[in-house]
């Protein structure tokens, strides 16, 4: 008897209410809204049960608490045929109409969940923020890691072989066909960077996107990875603001036959487990002064010893400087320390040191 009853139901759901579901489902939500409300109020008012729609206000609240199933109990049907047309009618209207709603709105939801989660949602209104181009999952993890361990800035990942953001709780994430394809790469805010990385697989294809971003956004600081150095030095010629990684593997095996241990200073110097140790400073003075003027005052405020120079506007960083090398506003100092450190009391002239 029960299989039978079963079988009679979705004999009927198959002939009949699947196609009333298929018929609504297409309707527009707004208009099945507005219809159902239309039918609720006229019905209730040649009821008369004009206490529950006295007001645009109270009508909604009504249908709201009925379709969600809350039922406060301060409004209910006070005549036996206005008890009809709500047990019939409003009652289950309202529950699929919010079940409806629901759905709707969870499915948005949903949708524009995974637009991000996949990389196909536009970052157009970002400013002053990283781009990275490439994804390699032995090295890029841990260079976002390095990054975001200093720099606040927001960094969006631009993949063309990735199809889900690898690191969503440090980059934003954007899937392109094409490193070269203009309106894709603006999908990140590409033109409105502060810095972009280019960072691929084969080093002609770093060249090519580096000089096609360099290209989109001139003013950015842009860092490109290279392994061959004939193709670093293509690229320092066409971008001269253009700052060049090269391979150093092989400088650093050399520098350990002939001193033990350098490898290890090295990584220690840039390591992201245990902190960077090494961090640049521009210097903010009013007047030029020596190195020597400032070298003892700066250990002894920030704990931090100073091992470089660049000259603004130049490319050479000059390590150990001499005591007595002029130091410029705007030029940069490098150091060692445990964390980044603020320093403002450059030689001001007159001062006695200087």
């Amino acid at each position: 008897m029960q299989q039978r009853f079963s079988k009679k139901l979705a004999e009927l759901w198959d002939q009949y209410f699947s196609n009333i579901v298929e018929a609504l489902s297409k309707l527009h939500l707004g208009l099945l809204t507005l219809s159902f409300v239309f039918i609720v109020y006229f019905g209730y008012l040649l009821i008369g049960e004009g206490h529950l729609i006295e007001s645009p206000i109270r009508i909604i609240y009504y249908l709201v608490t009925v379709g969600s199933t809350v039922g406060f109990g301060d409004l209910s049907p006070s005549t036996p045929s206005g008890q009809v047309f709500t047990a019939l009618f409003v009652i289950p209207g309202a529950l699929g109409l919010f079940a409806l709603v629901a759905g709707k709105l969870l499915a948005k939801g949903m949708s524009l969940w995974y637009r991000k989660q996949k990389g196909m949602h536009n970052l157009r209104n970002k400013s002053d923020h990283i781009v990275l181009i490439g994804y390699n999952p032995n090295r890029t993890p841990s260079l976002i890691k390095q990054i975001t361990r200093e720099d606040k800035r927001d960094i969006v990942l631009i993949s063309c072989e990735q199809h889900e953001n690898p690191m969503p709780d440090l980059t934003s994430f954007i899937n392109v066909p094409s490193f070269t394809n203009e309106d894709e790469l603006e999908r990140s805010a590409l033109s409105k960077a502060s810095c972009i990385i280019i960072d691929t697989d084969t080093d002609e294809n770093t060249l090519t996107i580096s000089l096609f971003a360099s290209a989109l956004n001139g003013h950015a600081h842009l860092v490109a990875h290279f392994s061959d150095s004939v193709k670093a030095k293509i690229l320092r010629q066409q971008c001269p603001n253009a700052e060049v990684i090269s391979n150093l593997s092989t400088e650093l095996l050399a520098k350990s036959v002939i001193d033990c241990g350098s490898s290890l200073l090295h990584s220690e110097m840039v390591s992201a487990e245990r902190g960077q140790t090494q961090y640049g400073i521009e210097v903010q003075s009013k007047s030029s002064f020596k190195i020597k003027d400032v070298f003892i005052d700066f250990k002894l405020k920030t704990d931090s010893t100073i091992i470089g120079m660049r000259r603004q506007g130049e490319e050479v960083v000059l390590l150990n400087p001499g005591l007595d090398t002029i130091v410029n506003s705007g030029d940069t100092l490098y150091y060692i320390s445990d964390e980044r450190v603020e320093f403002n009391a450059w030689p001001e002239v007159g001062d006695p040191a200087s």
